[in-house]
């Protein structure tokens, strides 16, 4: 089954005008900063948007992404596969000044122009849902790593070289020397 891809750019007036549903796969390729962030190549994201109008007269875009990436695992450096997937809720807002009035429940996005880049605002979102450490949920990549935690009585000798340690004793006596 092919998915369709989303459009490079859609039309401001027209998408909300219509209250237009768009959903596509969006190609790596349109999204540098994300890939940059990835193990290999391989990528698959989606997204779902709707555009609608809203009573207040924000321009409203809502949906979803997702995406399936590799990236690499913080602890044991290998790649493993995310799921990323993350919703969507953005008002469409012409310049900053306008984020005063809006809702706490959506996030501002800004676009002064008439061409919206979709691929830009699915990359943003998807950047923003990553975890900020990427790690295996596979107990083995532990035990690859042979971790064992520190034995009691180490932690017990550091807390109290900790107590005892007084920092600005050797500066008391440098200052009691220079004078």
């Amino acid at each position: 089954m092919t998915t369709a891809q989303l459009p490079v750019y859609v039309n401001v007036r027209q998408v909300f005008s219509q209250e237009a549903e768009i959903g596509g796969t969006v190609s790596l390729d349109r999204m540098l900063r994300f890939r940059q962030l990835l193990a290999s190549d391989r990528a698959s994201i989606h997204a779902n948007l709707s555009f609608a109008k809203a009573r207040s007269g924000h321009r409203e875009i809502s949906g979803e992404v997702s995406a399936t990436a590799d990236m690499l695992c913080q602890r044991c450096l290998q790649p493993v596969q995310l799921n990323i997937r993350d919703s969507i809720r953005l008002a469409l807002l012409e310049s900053e000044d306008q984020m005063v009035d809006l809702d706490p429940e959506w996030d501002p996005w800004i676009c002064d122009g008439l061409r919206l880049p979709l691929a830009k605002l699915v990359e943003e979102q998807l950047m923003l849902a990553l975890p900020i450490v990427n790690v295996c949920e596979d107990e083995a990549c532990i035990v690859k790593l042979e971790y064992r935690p520190a034995p009691e009585s180490d932690l017990n000798f550091l807390n109290q070289k900790v107590a005892t340690t007084k920092p600005f004793a050797t500066l008391g006596k440098l200052m009691k020397n220079t004078r």
